[in-house]
């Protein structure tokens, strides 16, 4: 039987990938830091670690006797007053993880922000983001290149996967792509711009058949379908029956609503609705992929866009986090 290593196992993707793990009949050794939040493990069978991917000697103890690794830890923030908390763990801790690897594949997650925005025609994995501002988009391009850069200095068999925007269950803390799908279930805020919607379970399965699948030194795009913005509002009310606002603010207001949320937040400490670098960063473009590799190379098969919103209300009903307007109209889950 063989045993995988999954760091960042508690988070969105990590744990959903445990049960993939798990139903294909793998031994999962899940690193996670002290004290994590574990909602995303409860019952599940696996042999918990302890550390943080920045200690490398607690990476190396989490590798012992590991034939698979997958490396999902890394912060998904996208500010904090020091952007390094952001940067050095998704660095560090992917240097610390290859370095410590025996296993006969390495899985790194990655990001489609490290491929770029598009203003026209869905970007494949032959783009790379030349230039990033914001601390997040810092994180996932050095995070890739450095993976890359070490694969080839130690002679590792690594893949490389990039999930686009993830949706769906056991995402327990909101991740900063649902909180905002979830405020536009709720009407409080717009559909900001056409882009790529993925099931996590999808997005799961994805790491396995690349792992097993996939070819050396590549990566894949773990997507969806690229939804417009018309039909992502359409999607959303007839599962809410509220029909939200679409697009987004002129940009002279948008600077001018980050340049405030940054002044609050660098009192309040609570992290600002926008930035100026992530406007900088998405430049008017908008994240939208094809996909077409991991389909032809891995067999990757994923959910319609409609299903996956389908799952990310039924979550966000489980969760509690729905109006009272949106839950009446909620499909009921039956997970």
């Amino acid at each position: 039987m063989t045993t995988a290593l999954v760091t960042g196992a508690n988070g969105h993707i990590g744990s959903n990938l445990v049960r993939e793990l798990l139903a294909e009949g793998f031994e999962v050794r899940a690193l996670v830091r002290e004290n994590a939040d574990l909602r995303g493990l409860e019952g599940l069978d696996v042999d918990l670690a302890r550390g943080d991917v920045r200690d490398a000697e607690a990476v190396r103890r989490a590798t012992d006797g590991i034939e698979l690794i997958f490396h999902l830890a890394a912060p998904y923030q996208v500010w904090d007053r020091d952007p390094k908390t952001i940067v050095e763990p998704a660095v560090l801790g992917t240097e610390n993880v290859l370095r410590a690897s025996r296993a006969k594949r390495v899985v790194v997650t990655g990001s489609c922000n490290a491929v770029g925005f598009t203003r026209g025609a869905p970007l494949d994995e032959t783009s790379f983001r030349e230039h990033a501002a914001s601390p997040y988009m810092q994180a996932k391009r050095e995070q890739e290149l450095r993976a890359l850069a070490l694969a080839d200095e130690l002679s590792l068999d690594l893949v490389t996967v990039l999930p686009t925007a993830v949706l769906g269950p056991h995402d327990y803390r909101k991740t900063p792509t649902t909180a905002p799908f979830v405020d536009a279930l709720n009407g409080k805020s717009p559909v900001p711009f056409a882009m790529n919607l993925v099931d996590v379970r999808d997005v799961a399965r994805g790491h396995l058949l690349a792992a097993t699948r996939g070819a050396r030194g590549e990566r894949y795009l773990l997507g969806g379908d690229n939804v417009d913005i018309p039909t992502l509002a359409h999607l959303i009310e007839k599962h809410t029956g509220r029909r939200p606002a679409e697009g987004l603010p002129p940009s002279w207001v948008l600077r001018t609503v980050a340049a405030l949320s940054e002044a609050v937040s660098a009192v309040s400490g609570k992290a600002p609705m926008i930035t100026r670098a992530i406007l900088d960063d998405v430049d008017g473009g908008s994240p939208l992929f094809d996909i077409s590799k991991a389909k032809r190379e891995l067999g990757y098969q994923p959910r319609s866009a409609e299903e996956v919103i389908v799952a990310t209300v039924q979550w966000a009903r489980k969760m509690g986090w729905l109006t009272a307007r949106a839950v009446d109209r909620a499909p009921v889950a039956h997970q």
